[in-house]
């Protein structure tokens, strides 16, 4: 995402920003790359204040710190009534910009949604749902293990969800019918399953399942048509066949079946 907005310099003199790498632009933040006392970090500014969506995420980093595979926080300050997230800086390659290496390669997209699942394990557990797990909030390290980044729209049971009705909040390519229809009482961790059979398809076809627009696949979900091609001899056939399905209770019941049908 190109910048759009440089850093102010008493922001950069509060927070002992020595440089700025890189800039970017989400729909609800700004992250700003930087290297403050020696040390490279992700600097999160919010455009529209620091509201209950972005407390409940910082809330959730805080909670599962010791969980690998995701961002820890650094530090949080208030300048000015601003709120200002450091976080630690992911060093790797944004999954969107190297999906080529998963092209055709069902060892390879498997193991990448295996390691997710790994990651993912302990907070659906805790009846947690990312919600958003697609290419951009992913991070592939030098090691090429993932970092899953963003949990800006996560659903906790145990907590009033910011959006009661309609809609649920999503990123319209990876996101379930559940999420799509409105059909709030379905989601789950096997919305997640969902999104990841889409994340795991679109890496080895390099498209979508079910077309690519966002109108034709709602008029498909609505339709409870989840048709979509596949190669007789795909090695994930029967992973797709397990989670790209419309019926919530029908995709895997645990991580564990998920697991077995990846594998």
């Amino acid at each position: 995402m190109p910048p759009i907005i440089s850093m102010k310099d008493s922001t950069k003199k509060f927070l002992n920003v020595e440089e700025i790498h890189e800039t970017f632009a989400g729909g609800q933040k700004y992250v700003f790359i930087a290297t403050c006392n020696k040390k490279k970090c992700a600097i999160k500014m919010f455009k529209y204040g620091f509201g209950e969506r972005e407390k409940r995420e910082l809330s959730f980093y805080i909670a599962n710190e010791k969980l690998a595979g995701i961002p820890k926080v650094l530090d949080v300050k208030n300048e000015k009534n601003e709120t200002i997230v450091v976080e630690e800086y992911i060093e790797g390659d944004c999954l969107q910009n190297i999906i080529g290496n998963y092209n055709s390669s069902a060892t390879n997209t498997s193991k990448l949604i295996c390691d997710i699942a790994d990651i993912m394990e302990p907070i659906w557990d805790k009846g947690k749902t990312h919600r958003d797990l697609k290419p951009p909030n992913i991070i592939i390290t030098p090691k090429g293990l993932p970092v899953v980044l963003d949990f800006g729209i996560f659903k906790d049971p145990d907590l009033t969800t910011i959006t009661d009705t309609g809609v649920q909040p999503n990123s319209w390519p990876f996101a379930a019918p559940e999420q799509l229809l409105g059909n709030k009482k379905h989601i789950s961790y096997r919305t997640d399953f969902f999104s990841l059979g889409v994340l795991a398809y679109f890496l080895y076809y390099q498209k979508l399942p079910f077309g690519s627009q966002r109108d034709d696949v709602i008029a498909k979900m609505v339709a409870q048509d989840m048709s979509y091609t596949t190669e007789n001899d795909c090695k994930l056939n029967d992973f797709f066949e397990a989670t790209l399905k419309f019926d919530v209770s029908t995709r895997p019941r645990n991580v564990k079946l998920f697991k077995e049908v990846l594998h």
